[in-house]
């Protein structure tokens, strides 16, 4: 059971007793979950506190809770009013002399038992005889002047006499704040051990103190309080309460703050905190980095106890601690990552550390003294990839083909073009090509296979076909056949144009009836001579001379086969996912496939390819929607594991102006800027120090500071400028990142958790030397 009633005492005393630069807390020392108080509001002049539930319950210190009999308040501030009482006062007015006042008195207190006071009325230079104490009803008053008239005192005078009361809290209060340092709260955050009235002096209290003012319906919803208040559901579980209609688990307290105005903080189990942190800090579909990101938040929560304790609270609900938007934004896998890895914070030395982390690290991270100026062994810049192979393993397509073997570079696109002819259906007959296999001729069932698909797609019948079918003239007949209407080459073609067509050295060696068909097939491109301008007609053509023949055919009957294209998503599980729209198509990729790889200017038949995302290819698949046929164009994008990320490049262009008015915002007595330089980088290439130059002299500016003031997405950036003469007129900034840089990268734990890679190692990867501790 998770302590409800006792953060008052514990958590909201620890405030005030610790400073703000508490220290870290040793481990094991945390005897159950720690409560987290979330500064959500700062000043603000009121608020309205709601439940779907059916009332709501208030708590302040030292008392009992209060059902306020709605489920809706309004919660403001106002300067405290002591209260005003009317007391009933008894005397015997108007004796002239002391001696006779004494001797009065003296009667009185012998009849009745009553004190009574003998004193001057300075008013009337009379004196009169002060009998009893002060009543606070008339009815108090009229018993006791009967009283004192049957005693002998019929002549008493009763007089009314307004009196302001302090009441305790506001004197506990007064001290809480003479005490309190340099702490803002100004409500009472202590038990006072009393709630009595009490006769202290309006000296005894501190000018300036507020109350807090609830007001609802009902009038059990009508009070104030010197005193912070805590609203909660009646059923906290089922209802969460609701600030001015933003839902939120745990408790709302509100306190005044130094301003006079109202400081709102959710009091929340640090568990029930994360569920709207970790899916607002990194929502990204992976269940690995939001639990990566789960542990580094809860330690971030813990190292931050009291991180803004003279405010009141923990931390704040944005950048400057941890994004938190309670209920609304809470998801299934959030929940899940918080739950799974519940208690777990990252320590280093047994305590725990500071868990900073940036969105985009734009491929390392930093060292944290080069952005925050103090250095921790646990921040660390580390890149943000695994090593070496191990980083491209789970992106990994392979084949269990061979890789053609070549030292003649015109013949890589021989193998393409075979690779793509055999997933359509032409006969390949080795295991592995190479530049002897394509030099050789074709074997007769080579030739056999490859004509008859060539006369398949031109409706003809299969022909009889021998080794000697590879001869350029026994071949220009039965491409003749194929290409052209019967008797066109001979009708057609007259002597000049065939003497025209023909005039390379061995010419004279083709036969007659062949002249004609040759002259034809080299007019329209599908016959080619060998490099010393011979056709050799008898000599069988080498595989490769064939095969640029048959593309020749193909692509001037426009049947070259098209392959589709897309741009991948990083692959998984030996598949090609391709981005389609807004959604991935993932396609099976066959064990036999043929795949190529750019490199430079050219398609490489390789064994494996990493498709990292962002990879053009070219692809075909076989009958049953497989990939037989792959060509990837590598991408140009950042290939770490954060180049999910929209923020992985960028750039930035502006006016020497505008930098200048930017940069004196943090750097005094520039001048006029002359120009802007990086004098040094960090470990991951951040600039950690820039020098300006201005007529006022040579300024610098260190760390973090130097994103701050240019209004950067990120300071890991190369500068390029353009010049009016010798004078800089603008900076181009192009960076990678986004974010401080320091610690986990999210993006990047993202890309680790889609490779496989479990929480506990992103963390270990991030953070330099940490153990991941169950701490509670």
């Amino acid at each position: 059971m998770r302590p409800q009633k006792l953060f008052f005492t514990i958590i909201i005393a620890v405030i005030v007793a610790l400073p703000a630069n508490a220290g870290f807390l040793s481990f094991p020392l945390l005897p159950g979950e720690p409560m987290i108080r979330v500064g959500l509001m700062t000043n603000v002049a009121s608020v309205t506190i709601t439940t779907p539930d059916t009332q709501l319950v208030a708590r302040s210190p030292d008392e009992p809770e209060r059902f306020l009999a709605t489920n809706r308040v309004t919660v403001s501030a106002r300067a405290y009013r002591p209260d005003q009482i009317e007391q009933y006062i008894f005397e015997i007015q108007n004796i002239a002399s002391s001696a006779e006042a004494d001797e009065i008195a003296k009667d009185v207190r012998e009849a009745t038992g009553e004190t009574a006071i003998a004193s001057i009325d300075t008013a009337t230079n009379t004196w009169r005889v002060w009998i009893g104490e002060p009543l606070d009803s008339k009815e108090e008053a009229d018993a006791f002047k009967v009283k004192l008239a049957e005693n002998g005192f019929p002549d008493v005078a009763v007089r009314t006499e307004k009196r302001t009361v302090v009441s305790p809290d506001a004197v506990a209060l007064s001290q809480q704040v003479r005490t309190a340092g340099r702490s803002q709260v100004r409500s009472l955050i202590r038990p006072t051990g009393s709630s009595a009235p009490t006769a202290a002096s309006a000296d005894d209290i501190v000018p300036g103190l507020r109350e807090v003012i609830v007001n609802g319906a009902s009038e059990e919803a009508k009070y104030g309080s010197l005193k912070a208040v805590s609203f909660g559901s009646f059923d906290e579980q089922a209802n969460p309460v609701r600030l001015n209609g933003k839902a939120y688990r745990g408790k709302i307290e509100v306190f005044v703050n130094a301003r006079g105005s109202l400081t709102v903080v959710n009091v929340v189990p640090l568990e029930e905190y994360l569920l709207g942190v970790v899916p607002s800090e990194l929502s990204l579909p992976a269940l690995e980095a939001q639990k990566a990101q789960a542990v580094a938040a809860r330690t971030y929560a813990v190292a931050n106890i009291n991180g803004f304790a003279t405010q009141g609270f923990d931390v704040r609900p944005d950048v400057w601690s941890q994004v938190y938007k309670g209920v609304s934004i809470e998801t299934a896998m959030g929940t899940r990552a918080v739950r799974e890895t519940a208690g777990m914070i990252a320590t280093h030395g047994g305590k725990p550390i500071m868990a900073y982390y940036t969105s985009t690290c734009g491929g390392r991270t930093e060292h944290s003294e080069n952005v925050f100026d103090h250095g921790e062994p646990y921040l660390r810049g580390v890149e943000c990839s695994l090593e070496g192979r191990r980083h491209f393993e789970p992106f990994m397509l392979r084949t269990a083909r061979v890789p053609a073997k070549l030292r003649d570079e015109a013949n890589l696109e021989l193998v393409r073009l075979m690779s793509m002819l055999a997933v359509n259906g032409f006969s390949l007959t080795a295991n592995q090509m190479s530049d002897e296999w394509f030099e050789d001729p074709p074997t007769a069932g080579e030739i056999s296979n490859w004509m008859n698909n060539l006369a398949g797609r031109f409706g003809k019948t299969f022909p009889n076909v021998t080794a000697n079918m590879a001869k350029p003239v026994e071949l220009a007949a039965l491409l003749s056949s194929f290409i052209y209407t019967p008797g066109a080459p001979d009708t057609l073609m007259s002597d000049s144009d065939v003497n025209y067509h023909l005039a390379f050295d061995d010419a004279g060696e083709i036969p007659l009836n062949r002249r004609a068909e040759i002259a034809m097939l080299m007019r329209d491109g599908y016959f080619t001579l060998r490099p010393d301008l011979t056709l050799q007609p008898n000599r069988p053509f080498s595989r490769g001379k064939m095969l640029r023949l048959i593309r020749q055919v193909l692509e001037k009957q426009k049947w070259m086969p098209q392959l589709q294209s897309g741009t991948t998503r990083p692959s998984a599980d030996g598949k090609l996912v391709l981005r389609v729209g807004r959604t991935d198509r993932p396609l099976a990729v066959r064990p036999d496939v043929f795949l190529f790889r750019q490199f430079g200017a050219d398609m490489y038949p390789v064994k494996e390819a990493a498709l990292v995302g962002g990879e053009e290819v070219r692809y075909q698949t076989d009958a049953s929607g497989a990939v037989w046929y792959l060509e990837i164009i590598p991408t140009t994008t950042p290939t770490v594991a954060e180049n999910a990320s929209p923020f992985t490049n960028w750039r930035e262009t502006l006016s020497a102006g505008a930098v200048q008015q930017r940069l004196s915002r943090y750097v005094r007595g520039i001048g006029t800027l002359y120009d802007v330089n990086v004098k040094t980088r960090g470990y991951s290439r951040r600039a950690t120090e820039i020098e300006i130059i201005g007529s006022n002299g040579v300024k610098t500016l260190k760390g973090g500071r130097i994103r701050s003031a240019l209004r950067l997405r990120e300071q890991l950036f190369v500068i390029d400028k353009r010049y009016s003469g010798d004078r800089v007129t603008s900076y181009t900034f192009t960076g990678r990142g986004w974010g401080h840089g320091v610690g986990m990268c999210q993006y990047g734990a993202f890309g680790l958790a889609k490779m496989g890679v479990k929480f506990d190692d992103i963390i270990r990867h991030y953070y330099t030397g940490v153990e991941v501790t169950k701490a509670y």
